[in-house]
């Protein structure tokens, strides 16, 4: 009778992680697969067009161009403004010169899809023009639209972190050459399933994923990561949406201040 009673405990036990992976994956694959819902063509990956986009000639003001996927965009946020949003809101409350922000994060955006996007003449001339620059990029490239939760291994993680690096170090190179002292301020990841089973897991990933990143960034001059993990690391559901993956307005807010921070100790344009 024990040993019925504790199979079944056990068998209930197993569905309910089932289930609840299944709703994890679920959320990914509509909330970071993009707005439209279509299959990515087996060709390779669609590149955004980013159209309409305000003039980059030099008016007096200090102009931030923030790239990258949901996180830039600001997905989750009430305010619809993101962290970069209450970073202009923090600086221009410290600074005399207006703050113009050009937002191009798009959801769903991975670092490759990032990469093609570069080649447009119009973020060109953005990123040229740009006193600083802000970037959140990898996480739709680790979670995989959910599939990484099913399989997180370190063979199966390995082959995402280097097509990564390898995508984020051709990133980083192009802007460079676009723009040679502008501040860019590359957004770390946190790991929004802290609090769930397999944490210490997940938690190992994004850390490591968080140091490849930073490798990567230390090669490049007047490249900043601010880091975000520890802003998430104890009741992270008090800052998360209701997707239970993106920041809500105080996380963001969180996010915010730790950059507004870093550029003001850093000073606009990498010079003051």
């Amino acid at each position: 009778m024990k040993g019925t009673r504790i199979g079944w405990l056990m068998a209930v036990s197993g569905a309910a992680v089932l289930i609840c992976m299944i709703g994890l994956i679920w959320t990914f694959v509509h909330v970071f697969g993009g707005s439209t819902g279509e299959e990515v063509p087996a060709a390779g990956p669609a590149v955004p067009v980013v159209q309409n986009m305000a003039s980059a000639a030099d008016d007096g003001s200090i102009r931030i161009l923030a790239l990258g996927d949901s996180l830039t965009r600001g997905a989750g946020d009430s305010e619809g403004k993101g962290y970069v949003g209450y970073v202009v809101d923090e600086l221009q409350e410290q600074l005399e010169e207006e703050v113009v922000l050009n937002n191009l994060g798009m959801d769903g955006l991975t670092s490759t899809e990032l990469a093609a996007m570069l080649d447009q003449e119009a973020i060109r001339q953005e990123a040229e023009a740009a006193d600083v620059m802000f970037l959140s990029i990898g996480a739709n490239d680790l979670f995989q639209r959910g599939e990484t939760l099913l399989n997180m291994e370190e063979e199966a993680i390995r082959p995402l972190e280097e097509q990564y690096t390898r995508q984020l170090d051709s990133i980083l190179t192009e802007l460079r050459e676009l723009n040679a002292s502008a501040p860019i301020y590359l957004i770390g990841l946190y790991n929004p399933f802290i609090e769930y089973s397999e944490s210490d897991t997940t938690s190992k990933i994004v850390r490591d994923w968080n140091y490849e990143t930073a490798e990567t960034a230390a090669k490049y001059d007047h490249t900043i990561v601010v880091p975000t993990f520890d802003l998430f690391q104890i009741d992270v559901q008090q800052f998360l949406h209701t997707d239970m993956f993106h920041p809500n307005t105080e996380g963001y807010q969180m996010i915010a201040d730790r950059a507004a921070g870093l550029i003001m100790a850093w000073g606009v344009a990498g010079n003051e």
